[in-house]
């Protein structure tokens, strides 16, 4: 899928007019809505007010959650006092939420941690695929960049989104990172995590650096960012992650990254992979972050911008696109925290638990239709005709 893309958004860009390419995405962009929109569409935010995922996720809505014959349901992690204060909207003076659909979020400053606004912070949400800054951030401190690797049919064939990875082609493991950063590679994760030592061992690690790093609200089911049951994390958590995360120049690099080259299936033949982060691709202030998808997750999404001397991002979980995308929905946010006075706390606080965990249960006849691969076929060609448009344009330099 995505060599197809790719080579389909380079025909698009060398014989295609302006306009035939604007005739195009424009139809493509009608229908997709409706082809990937959530299954229940929101008409505003979910009240979060009473906490009521304090102790775990929402209630799946696959298959993808409920526990194989013999697998103990994983006990989520204790429930901590709130140092925001609130389950619903907290912020500093002069922050106006804008019109968004999210059950969770959070503004916050990537350098010194202070947090401009929030809602739900420590709410249980599954991730999709922005868990995979944990991933990213155990192979940057492991892995050799420079040196290569062959890529087997098992990273060919992994489930979900790809970024074109192929059997027999040799790979630096600076393209795998990029390919995971930038277009979400399940397959790109799974060579990495060959490398890590395999499935089990890279899920060990990355549970050890999400507990490095702080998390209270976490439990890691997949590398990946694909559901699995008891995948949890919150806004606070992951706000924690992207902040320790950009601090290694290197991740900050690579999710400013526009575009790279891969190898092709024939020989001395190459296609371009684009940053899928329409924050980055469409602010000129955006400076990356992650993208993500899943039927239970629904769309999730981490996204950072300049804002004078700051450099200021958002974490938006369980939302729809009832109100914008979701990169449009951090923009927002973010813009709105711009104008903020002062902050309402520090990712830095101290931790207090006050529930003790009690085991997940085992979901209840959950629905067994996913639509995810027609959602990532969808959204590759929103995706094609951004680039496309943005080629156009030439909104971005190079």
């Amino acid at each position: 899928m995505a060599t197809i893309l790719a080579r389909g958004t380079i025909f698009l860009m060398n014989y295609l007019s302006r306009r035939a390419a604007a005739l195009t995405c424009a139809v493509l962009m009608s229908v997709a809505p409706a082809a990937i929109a959530d299954p229940a569409p929101r008409s505003e935010a979910p009240n979060t007010d009473s906490c009521p995922n304090a102790t775990q996720p929402p209630q799946a809505e696959d298959t993808s959650e409920a526990l194989q014959p013999g697998q103990v349901a994983p006990t989520p992690p204790p429930v901590v006092a709130n140092e925001f204060g609130s389950c619903g909207v907290t912020a500093a003076a002069g922050f106006v939420e804008p019109e968004n659909t999210a059950s969770a979020w959070m503004v916050f400053d990537l350098d010194s941690g202070d947090v401009i606004a929030t809602k739900d912070p420590h709410g249980r949400y599954r991730p999709a695929s922005i868990i995979k800054v944990l991933l990213a951030l155990v192979a940057l401190q492991e892995l050799d960049l420079s040196r290569t690797y062959v890529a087997t049919a098992e990273d060919q064939n992994q489930e979900g989104s790809a970024v074109g990875i192929r059997e027999g082609l040799t790979y630096t493991n600076e393209q795998l990172m990029l390919g995971l950063l930038l277009n979400s590679g399940n397959d790109a994760a799974h060579a990495i995590a060959t490398q890590l030592g395999g499935d089990a061992a890279t899920l060990e690690k990355v549970r050890a650096k999400a507990r490095e790093l702080g998390a209270v609200d976490t439990y890691v089911a997949s590398y990946n960012g694909l559901d699995a049951p008891g995948m949890m994390t919150s806004a606070r958590d992951l706000a924690v992650f992207y902040k320790a995360a950009w601090q290694n120049p290197t991740f900050a690099r690579m999710v400013a990254t526009e575009k790279v080259t891969f190898p092709d299936k024939d020989p001395g033949t190459t296609f371009e992979v684009w940053n899928d982060n329409g924050l980055f691709m469409n602010d000129e202030n955006g400076i990356g972050g992650k993208t993500g998808y899943t039927d239970d997750a629904h769309h999730t999404f981490v996204g950072a911008k300049t804002v004078g001397t700051r450099r200021l991002a958002a974490v938006v979980l369980d939302t729809t696109i009832d109100k914008g995308r979701a990169w449009e929905q951090a923009q927002k946010l973010i813009d709105a925290s711009s104008v903020a006075t002062g902050s309402i706390g520090n990712l830095g606080q101290a931790q207090t638990t006050t529930v003790a965990p009690t085991p997940l249960p085992q979901p209840s006849a959950p629905s067994s239709r996913s639509h995810s691969g027609l959602y990532f076929a969808v959204a590759g060609l929103l995706a094609v005709c951004a680039v496309v448009m943005a080629y156009f344009s030439g909104r971005r330099k190079e």
